[in-house]
């Protein structure tokens, strides 16, 4: 129970690796807060955190509106008495791109507002607090396609990046209060961005020829990843945990890739 205690808020925490990093927080002790823009989903969430024995509660919240986000920190706080670990996970990825000029300028503005500009000002509400506790852990997740320059999807390659280095440089600033600011950069799992573009691969790619968007996904499992497998919502989970524990208390401003070897430095 490395996290007993504790409390936690996930962005975004309603399905897919947001839920995985929940229900891993809860299985190690911690109680958690679930801002959501799709409520209904984060609330189910929350029943299973409760099935538990942890304490837990959902909330509509559009991260990218500063107020929806200071009125997330204020009620979790007094709901469960404090926040100890933010997870600045709510995320999208735009339609594919090959090439980069099929993207739009509204696929643009709207991946960075929910993948960048949502970690600054969930970061920026919560950095006061943490600093006059002086401790408290944010992680980011950003993902491989940011190190590896995806083609497929440029707009969330580059914020993913962005995310990458804005850790760094919160990690910078809050290193003297205690306070640890890292990323998790998942691999490859199957989602529903992984779905459509394994599909679109299908159509366009002649190598895909004839493979449903499953058989186009392992492929490209078996191809990029060195262990050969697909990572898993619970697989970034216990990484957060790791994270967010006391056994990672002098890690910060790292970006750990959980991606079965894709990555390596």
């Amino acid at each position: 129970m490395r996290l007993r205690g504790k409390v936690a808020v996930v962005t975004g925490g309603g399905s897919g690796i947001g839920r995985g990093i929940v229900l891993a927080m809860a299985r190690e002790g911690a109680d958690l807060a679930i801002p959501d823009i799709q409520v209904v989903n984060a609330e189910k969430v929350a029943q299973e955190v409760q099935a538990l024995g942890r304490k837990a509660f959902a909330l509509k919240t559009d991260v990218t509106s500063a107020t929806d986000v200071k009125a997330m920190i204020d009620r979790t706080r007094e709901t469960l008495g404090r926040i100890d670990i933010v997870v600045n996970n709510a995320g999208i990825a735009a339609p594919p791109g090959m090439p980069f000029t099929n993207n739009t300028e509204e696929d643009w503005d709207r991946v960075y507002a929910v993948n960048v500009k949502s970690v600054f000002l969930v970061s920026k509400a919560i950095a006061p607090h943490f600093i006059e506790r002086k401790g408290g852990r944010i992680i980011n997740i950003a993902s491989i396609a940011g190190p590896i320059a995806a083609l497929t999807m440029p707009p969330y390659s580059v914020s993913k990046m962005s995310v990458i280095v804005f850790t760094r440089i919160v990690a910078k600033e809050l290193a003297p209060h205690g306070v640890t600011v890292n990323a998790i950069c998942p691999g490859v799992l199957w989602t529903s961005f992984w779905e459509g573009l394994a599909a679109h691969l299908a159509k366009t790619n002649p190598a895909f020829a004839g493979m449903t968007a499953r058989q186009v996904f392992d492929k490209r499992v078996t191809d990029l990843v060195p262990l050969r497998r697909e990572q898993h919502p619970e697989d970034i989970g216990w990484a957060a945990v790791f994270l967010a524990s006391e056994e990672a208390r002098n890690i910060t401003g790292q970006a750990l890739n959980v991606d079965g070897g894709v990555v390596m430095h």
